[in-house]
């Protein structure tokens, strides 16, 4: 039996509660405010729940081109984003793309004595540790040949202290980069290795690697290209192998950068519905995240108006074990959604 984790903070605790759970439960809760209070809904409604969104690509980005005319509409409403802070009303219009790209490096045909062999022997985990270094330069910019990373961003501002506190910033530690927080997270590319294969300081032995291999994500501002971005880093990284040192790249993922359109009559009929609900003039951002399926849809109905918003404030801290939602944060956007499909119908087609 399922059992409620709530925190002192009135919090709601667990994985996905927030990315994307506590989202489905905001449209259930919309959906069944209309059903009870008016007994239909005022616009014909497709309800879509993907399952397979982190993951990287697949799943709906593929099903969207395939069944085009199934999941035709007027507007499309995403909720996988959240509002600034708890209580502002929020649209972001903007989201990173994303490229993974898994790259190797191999100089043994099997692992040999590091006191026997080490000095002359290649460190194939050294070698692959200064390639990676070479993403960034002493600021912390990501510098990868080919890509410009001067962007700006010149709407509203993540102020540095909230940034600090929702990414969990250890005191005295410094944040990163010669932008603002906005200009870094939302407006340049920014590459993050995520995962690395070798031994473990718990299961090492005092041997040299034949290998080792690391998975990078790179972040993709609006305006760049997945394909162009991830063949850049590929590139850069082999530019530097050290010792000759066997190389091979794969990319394993990949999504474009999205930026929405503004200003149509879904995305005011949505706007006065978020500012009703909180009583609060609505503000636009960015996301340093990506959702593949955004640009999916984009290009499959370039006419349609895409909107992103939802219940993922900062304090969720989505995709950590301490993830939470704010139930509020679900009451007022679900407010918010069935004031914009009762707003939207009225609309003259």
């Amino acid at each position: 039996v399922w059992e409620l984790t709530e925190g002192e903070n009135g919090r709601w605790y667990g994985r996905g509660t927030a990315d994307c759970k506590g989202n489905v439960v905001m449209h259930l809760t919309a959906l069944r405010a209309l059903r009870q209070v008016d007994g239909a809904y005022p616009v014909n409604v497709k309800v879509i729940v993907e399952g397979s969104e982190e993951q990287g690509t697949g799943g709906l980005d593929d099903f969207v081109p395939e069944n085009a005319e199934l999941l035709r509409a007027d507007a499309i409403a995403i909720a996988d984003s959240g509002n600034a802070v708890i209580g502002l009303p929020t649209l972001t219009t903007t989201l990173r793309g994303m490229a993974a790209v898994d790259v190797s490096v191999a100089a043994l045909e099997s692992a040999v004595h590091s006191g026997v062999f080490g000095g002359p022997a290649p460190d194939p985990v050294a070698g692959l540790t200064a390639m990676l270094a070479s993403l960034h330069d002493e600021e912390g910019n990501t510098t990868i040949d080919g890509l410009d990373n001067s962007g700006v961003w010149e709407g509203q501002q993540f102020p540095p202290e909230m940034f600090r506190d929702a990414a969990t910033v250890l005191e005295g530690v410094d944040l990163i980069g010669s932008g603002s927080v906005s200009d870094m997270a939302w407006a340049r590319y920014s590459a993050t290795v995520i995962g690395i294969d070798i031994p473990s300081v718990a299961d090492s032995a005092n041997s040299i690697q034949a290998s080792a291999r690391a998975r990078i994500t790179l972040r993709i501002p609006p305006g760049g290209d997945a394909t162009e971005s991830s063949g850049a880093l590929v590139s850069h990284l082999r530019s530097r192998v050290p010792w000759n040192l066997e190389f091979k790249a794969e990319v394993v993922a990949s999504g474009n950068p999205f930026a929405a359109s503004q200003g149509g009559p879904a995305y005011r009929a949505l706007q006065a519905g978020l500012e009703e609900a909180y009583g609060k003039e609505m503000i636009t951002i960015g996301q340093g995240g990506s959702i593949p399926l955004c640009d999916v849809l984009q290009e499959t109905y370039p006419q349609a108006e895409i909107m992103l918003y939802g219940i993922e404030e900062p304090q969720c801290l989505i995709h950590a074990p301490n993830e939470s939602v704010d139930p509020s944060e679900i009451e007022h956007i679900a407010l918010a959604e069935a004031l914009f499909l009762k707003r939207y119908a009225e609309i003259p087609a």
